[in-house]
């Protein structure tokens, strides 16, 4: 993060014609190296880590969706009370409660291969419930404690920045992860993995600290009905929100799609499995650094399009691996790559289009509404397919082009066509339809 034009006697900053105090210089510079050490533990839920320890568990391909979904499930039921009370007793302390408990709920998950098989489930269920309660009350508050802190001219690269540091983290780990891991690993190995990554939330905790509440909050605990009942009624911002919830419904549960494909359709081994996912996180980084620049300087439209139709696209090539003119483990690479790519610069897109549309306070609060959603959506995800498959719905076994196909395909391929299709709600984002009176709606008392 370059500031340049140092004033004075270096307390400040200037940035595009705006200053910058030197607490925020340092809250920011704290909020990316905390974000640094957060990824270290809470990657696992998507880097094929925890998807290895679970099979690794001999559990089945459907209790590991839920138990995969049950976190963002968590997070979304959980995100409202924790924003109230960050809004009510102050959002630093709500934070670090919520990676106090992070780091209580990640102690069980590796106590889970010690107690018997009956039991596994259940404290499993237990640990991630509690890390998806902790971050929750971390989430809540983290835009509304950045937001009187970073220009509003600096978000679009701000963000980026800050989650290219920590997307370049998340590969260096899962890239030495899949060094070290065999065909097949052994559950002792993953049980090691877990602990030394889970001491990471330490550090996450001590620089999270660091980050000052420029703007503390004085709301009343009685007002949460009267200031939802204000924030729903902002122009533009429920329209956006169910946009959210849309799209992730539909993208939130494909990586662990992808990786139920390759480790229990077509055999791939531990290592093989972490390194496509550590290629969806090297997108990842490209679609961060990119997207940070494009939405500055171009806008959000041609972001929010650009995700949309490649989502699509994405997913049918996935389904598709065996019948195009790559071979199918490069075509499944290359998606994994495109794929992050996407979520990324959506990502960003999206952070900046928030932060335009929320009220002028409560917005730890209002943000978390919004967050809520993209989590409902995320879980959804992938308790629809859970359901789908356990129902038989989705043949377990299907053709596509001479190629076997699995039911995971067949969510996929229902979600790609759903995704396409869902192109109309587009039109509920203010920054398609041009509507910027939309922006910035009605301030809640």
């Amino acid at each position: 993060m370059q500031m340049t034009s140092e004033t004075g006697a270096g307390s400040a900053a200037q940035l595009n014609g705006e200053f910058i105090s030197e607490v925020a210089q340092k809250g920011m510079r704290a909020a990316i190296i905390g974000s640094c050490f957060k990824v270290l533990a809470t990657s696992v839920l998507g880097n094929g880590l925890m998807l290895i320890y679970l099979t690794a568990l001999k559990l089945d391909g459907t209790t590991v969706l839920l138990l995969l979904s049950l976190s963002s499930g968590l997070q979304a039921l959980a995100l409202i009370p924790c924003a109230h009370l960050a809004d009510v007793y102050g959002k630093r302390r709500v934070t670090l409660g919520g990676i106090a408990l992070c780091g209580l709920g990640y102690g069980l998950i590796p106590l889970a291969a010690w107690v018997p098989a009956e039991l596994a489930v259940k404290l499993l269920s237990l640990g991630i419930a509690l890390l998806g309660v902790g971050l929750a009350g971390q989430i809540a508050s983290w835009y509304a404690l950045l937001d009187p802190i970073v220009p509003a001219s600096y978000r679009g690269r701000f963000f980026g920045t800050l989650r290219v540091a920590w997307q370049v983290c998340a590969v260096i780990l899962g890239g030495l992860i899949a060094v070290l891991l065999p065909k097949e690993t052994s559950v002792p190995l993953l049980m090691i993995l877990l602990v030394l990554l889970g001491l990471s939330i330490i550090p996450w905790g001590i620089y999270y600290a660091q980050i000052p509440e420029l703007e503390r909050g004085t709301c009343s605990a009685q007002d949460l009905p009267r200031d939802l009942r204000a924030i729903l009624r902002s122009g533009g911002y429920l329209p956006f929100c169910a946009y959210l919830f849309i799209i992730t419904l539909f993208t939130g549960g494909c990586l662990t799609l992808f990786g139920l494909v390759e480790k229990r359709v077509l055999g791939l081994g531990d290592s093989l499995v972490m390194l496509l996912a550590n290629l969806t996180m090297i997108g990842s980084v490209v679609g961060f650094y990119f997207g940070g620049k494009a939405v500055d300087r171009i806008g959000t439209k041609p972001v929010f399009l650009i995700c949309h139709f490649g989502y699509g696209a994405s997913l049918v090539l996935f389904v598709a691996r065996d019948s195009l003119f790559l071979p199918p483990l490069y075509l499944m690479g290359a998606v994994h790559v495109v794929f992050g790519g996407l979520t990324a610069a959506g990502s960003i897109a999206f952070s900046t289009e928030m932060l335009a549309l929320i009220p002028a306070v409560r917005k730890s609060l209002s943000t978390s509404i919004c967050s809520t959603m993209t989590l409902a959506g995320a879980a959804l995800s992938g308790l629809l397919g859970a359901w789908g498959i356990r129902l038989g719905i989705f043949a377990e076994s299907w053709t596509l082009a001479g190629g076997s196909r699995s039911a995971y395909d067949a969510v996929l391929l229902v979600y790609a066509v759903l995704i396409v299709l869902m192109t109309v709600t587009l039109g509920l984002i203010p920054s398609v339809v041009g509507r910027p009176d939309l922006r910035g709606g009605p301030p809640v008392a």
